[in-house]
């Protein structure tokens, strides 16, 4: 088995960045979902509701956000100075930054008072639940890996081809054996070890088109994964959340080897 995408996207909800190597920490990829749009309340913006994210793009470069939309260049941030907001991500409450200069923009793209947020470095878990890697702005877990033999196995379920990008997944392994990865406990890629923590619950994203937002009419592909891949509690399932136990960088090509 091979390592063949790594994938991060540096706005929640946001388009992907495909990258050929990357240093992992405990947290994940490097500057993977470090900014998020909220509402002025705290409560986060998502591609579930607001399907136009999928087409922002975010970068960051000397301490400067620019903000991006196919490719369009929207605006530019400084990302110093700023107030703080408490940010809601389902069940956590996180301390973030905002960056108050981009809200009139922000706003106008979702169609409602929105702001533009960051992890800092103060950034901090300020709810009873917290995780052990951190105030993280991802649904619960540092990175998602996906399997290209489960993605075929879906696809000849459904009779479609879907793409890999519906799922968003930070890395995604090439095998011959469709829904693997279900049983793994820890593994390594290349040198970094990870271990499995739990299936990914898929919703009602899966349905939109990547490229477009546009959702499907048929509700696939969560159609058939309904029938072909639940969870002993009945969720429809796709690629396992999984965590950094050794930091270390990872490369497109790199051998992936189960521990157990």
């Amino acid at each position: 088995m091979k390592l063949v995408d790594i994938v991060r996207y540096p706005l929640k909800s946001g388009a992907a960045q495909h990258l050929r190597t990357t240093q992992l920490s405990s947290i994940g990829i490097e500057g993977d979902r470090r900014f998020m749009l909220a509402e002025p309340s705290g409560k986060f913006i998502t591609a579930r509701k607001d399907p136009q994210l999928l087409h922002l793009d975010l970068q960051v470069e000397d301490g400067t956000v620019s903000l991006f939309r196919d490719g369009e260049l929207l605006g530019t941030f400084a990302t110093s100075s700023h107030d703080r907001l408490n940010v809601e991500v389902w069940s956590r409450t996180i301390s973030v930054m905002q960056i108050t200069e981009a809200s009139p923009l922000v706003s106008e793209l979702v169609g409602r008072e929105a702001r533009l947020v960051f992890n800092d470095a103060g950034a901090k878990d300020i709810a009873e639940k917290r995780y052990p890697w951190g105030p993280i702005l991802s649904d619960g877990y540092p990175l998602l890996l996906t399997n290209t033999a489960s993605l075929a196995a879906l696809d000849a379920a459904s009779g479609g081809v879907f793409e890999m990008s519906r799922f968003r997944p930070n890395l995604v392994i090439d095998s011959d054996t469709p829904w693997q990865e279900d049983g793994w406990t820890q593994f390594r890629i290349g040198y970094t070890l990870f271990e499995r923590k739990k299936p990914c619950e898929r919703c009602v994203l899966t349905t939109r088109d990547p490229l477009t937002g546009e959702k499907s009419i048929n509700q696939e592909p969560l159609k058939t994964l309904a029938k072909i891949h639940r969870g002993e509690d009945g969720a429809i399932n796709f690629g396992q959340n999984i965590a950094v136990l050794e930091p270390g960088i990872i490369s497109v090509g790199d051998t992936v080897e189960l521990i157990d």
